[in-house]
């Protein structure tokens, strides 16, 4: 009987799972989970990854698998479970999981496919196949002339080598190119550690050396070294044998760690990050399965690398909204890491200054192991804090738009004694929308409900969800009166507006317009930390990863925004940012200051960023959480509906909240697990009307049947063109 196994179309099948394919004889054992093969799928052939053995077959005919692409799993069986575990938890197809990790066409990586007979025909046989089958015997004739295989330049029939694999007589390979040599790895004295450093060093060490996994929490303040400990854990777990993860929150923002790693490790280090091209990307794939990588550094997606002995998974910036992905499959890479270390029988190691309340609780509750660093390595303490009210600030005509006088002072002095100074604002553009002074009508997203944001540099407004831009309307399209004019203040204004104040000084901008320039945010970062640029201006995007000795001065325009967004993480967030952004001043030799401007200074996260207070912020924020029943103390699952039709949407989203309430009960739930439904915050996104129905709860094993009961109503509401997306921990509320 032939063996049957279930296979993940690449690119997945929309509305479908796993699907069921005979093995043919002639492949025999050499198929297993893991593998890709290629397959017939309705007039198509297409590849596909095996997930495992079916156990019975169905009703109708089966196809058969046509080839088999590699020697060795492309999934290692570590990685292939983490998909499983991914599905499960986060109530996603396993197709949908493993469609998301391999690529539609793979490059052979590093090289090309190749195939060598593996079976010789007798002569009798060999005659029958030359006048049977021409081509194939032409193939056949070619591969035995050439004992070390051919390639595809040889020429040969593609569907008579198929024919050969399929037959058992040939199997594909791949010929790998030689890459050329990188830089050596820096072979230069190390730092020297402080105590804490070594402790946490010899912690990570010890567990390392044991069997089985750990995780521990690295809470260290910024500039501590923190990276400097997981480099010095990474080279104990490469002496060991085993190989390294290392994920950043964005691999746009952290080259600065990504050069000291290559430093570190010379070509032992491969980079896999959305920047990549598809050869780029899947050659990085062939040297991590060939371990001639044995360090992978990249952004959330590279928990998935095809690394095959795991031993040390570093999340640096643990705490950090980029680790969760918002479209397609909503994981959280900072959790999968957890759990992909816990598979290997590995160390996991979460990194950050200001750690999430979630991984605050966990070590609290012993489910980490926290190591702290208390202290910088340098000669000066963390920066000085000084918050500005901006509430008492008195109207002054002619002066830049949220720059009070004590910044003004501030960044004076420090340009006079020829020293770098960071400018923080978290909105681009240069006003935040552009309205009508006579009726009041503001320029709104035509497939959004937002207002369009105003970039003077593009002479555009700008949706920053959907992307849609239209340059300004000569007069208002509401009352035809004068022209619109600009309220709020973004990036671009306050860079304008401070070439104005100091003309003199060197002035750049980083934010994600100006990163959009071809070179621009190497030219710029590149400047910054030479010490050629006097103030930078820029978002999130200088909030963290950068360390440049040369900035003695911070300043944070309007610390309120991030407080300003219906979300039960504000007050974290802000903190958390706060902390971030003043932690790039005083780096060096010389001590550094942070200028905090707030319309809510006595606000608990405003207050305790300024005096670096995590673990009293920390106290204030979980006794909310647990009063509110907010994680970490409780559990969430969005379910968030969206259509076209308005009114279809909402019929969907009151018929999911009610049938939910009846199923909550059974589960022992009481009516405050389901809330909703509701409009969402942010109502249309790109012409779809939105819909939440939030559940919450402690039970963890009762909310995830409550939204499994969710995702049984799916295929109902897709009849009424509405889609229904589950969000299994969200971050944002939006």
């Amino acid at each position: 009987m032939s063996r049957l196994v279930e296979i993940a179309p690449v690119p997945a099948v929309p509305l479908h799972d796993l699907l069921t394919y005979e093995v043919p004889a002639a492949l025999g054992d050499r198929v297993v989970p893991g593998m890709r093969v290629r397959m017939p799928l309705g007039r198509q052939v297409r590849t596909g990854v095996v997930a495992g053995f079916a156990d019975a077959a169905p009703a109708r005919r089966l196809r058969s698998i046509l080839e088999v692409l590699d020697t060795d799993p492309f999934l290692p069986p570590d990685l292939l479970e983490l998909c499983r575990w991914t599905a499960r938890y986060y109530l996603a197809a396993l197709a949908d999981v493993i469609a998301a990790i391999v690529p539609t066409r793979v490059p052979a990586p590093g090289g090309e496919r190749t195939w060598r007979l593996v079976r010789r025909l007798p002569p009798d046989e060999e005659a029958a196949l030359a006048r049977r089958a021409p081509a194939r015997a032409r193939a056949y004739r070619a591969l035995a002339a050439a004992p070390d295989g051919l390639s595809a330049a040889a020429g040969l029939s593609p569907a008579a080598l198929r024919a050969l694999v399929t037959a058992g007589l040939a199997e594909v390979g791949r010929r790998e190119r030689t890459a050329a040599p990188g830089p050596p790895p820096d072979a230069g004295p190390r730092p020297v550690l402080t105590s804490a450093q070594t402790t946490a060093v010899e912690a990570i060490a010890a567990a390392l050396d044991r069997a089985g996994t750990t995780s521990f929490l690295l809470h260290g303040v910024t500039g501590s070294g923190k990276t400097e400990v997981f480099l010095a854990a990474a080279e104990r777990t490469l002496a060991a044998g085993r190989d390294v993860i290392v994920l950043v929150p964005e691999i746009a923002l952290t080259h600065q760690l990504v050069e000291r790693v290559r430093a570190r490790f010379g070509d032992a280090v491969a980079v896999l990050h959305s920047g990549l091209g598809p050869r780029e990307r899947w050659g990085e794939w062939g040297r991590i399965r060939r371990r001639a990588a044995r360090v992978v550094v990249g952004a959330r997606s590279a928990v998935f690398a095809p690394v095959a002995r795991v031993g040390l998974v570093v999340v640096d910036e643990e705490h950090d909204a980029a680790y969760k992905q918002e479209e397609g499959l909503r994981y959280n890479a900072r959790d999968l890491a957890v759990v992909r270390a816990r598979l290997a029988g590995a160390v996991v190691v979460l990194a950050s200054a200001t750690p999430s309340a979630e991984s605050h609780q966990a070590a609290r509750d012993g489910r980490h192991v926290l190591l702290e660093l208390p202290e910088r390595p340098t000669a000066h303490p963390l920066p000085a804090v000084d918050v500005v009210d901006l509430r008492r600030r008195p109207d002054a005509p002619g002066r830049p738009r949220l720059v009070s006088d004590a910044l003004r002072t501030a960044l004076a002095g420090n340009l006079a004694r020829g020293r770098q100074s960071l400018v923080f604002l978290n909105r681009r553009g240069f006003a935040t929308y552009l309205q009508c002074p006579a009726c009041g009508a503001a320029a709104s997203c035509p497939h959004c409900s937002v207002t369009l944001t105003w970039h003077r540099a593009r002479a555009a407004l700008v949706c920053h969800h959907c992307h849609h831009h239209r340059p300004p309307p000569a007069s208002c399209p509401e009352c035809g009166a004068a022209a619109l004019e600009p309220f709020g203040v973004g990036t671009e204004q306050v860079e304008s507006a401070l070439r104005e104040a100091f003309p003199s000084a060197v002035i750049e901008r980083l934010d994600r317009d100006a990163a959009q320039r071809m070179g621009a945010q190497r030219r710029i970062l590149g400047g910054w930390m030479a010490g050629e640029t006097d103030i930078l201006v820029g978002t999130q995007m200088v909030s963290k990863g950068h360390d440049v000795p040369g900035v003695t001065l911070v300043a944070v325009l309007l610390a309120d925004l991030s407080l300003n967004v219906p979300d039960f993480r504000a007050s974290e967030r802000t903190f958390q940012l706060l902390v971030q952004v003043a932690g790039r001043a005083g780096r060096g030799d010389l001590p550094g200051r942070v200028v905090i401007q707030t319309f809510r200074p006595a606000h608990p996260s405003v207050v305790a960023a300024a005096h670096h207070d995590h673990a009293g912020f920390m106290a204030g924020e979980l006794a909310r959480r647990r009063a509110l029943g907010y994680p970490p103390f409780a559990r969430l699952v969005n379910l968030r509906l969206d259509g076209r039709d308005a009114a279809a949407v909402e019929r969907a989203a009151r018929e999911l909240g009610a049938g939910l309430r009846r199923d909550a009960r059974p589960l022992g739930l009481d009516e405050t697990a389901v809330l909703g439904p509701a409009p969402a915050p942010l109502a249309r996104v790109r012409g779809r009307h939105r819909w939440q129905v939030l559940l919450r709860g402690s039970d963890v094993r009762a909310v995830r049947a409550l939204a499994r009961a969710a995702s049984a109503r799916a295929p109902a509401f897709r009849r009424a063109r509405v889609r229904l997306v589950i969000d299994v921990d969200p971050y944002s509320m939006l």
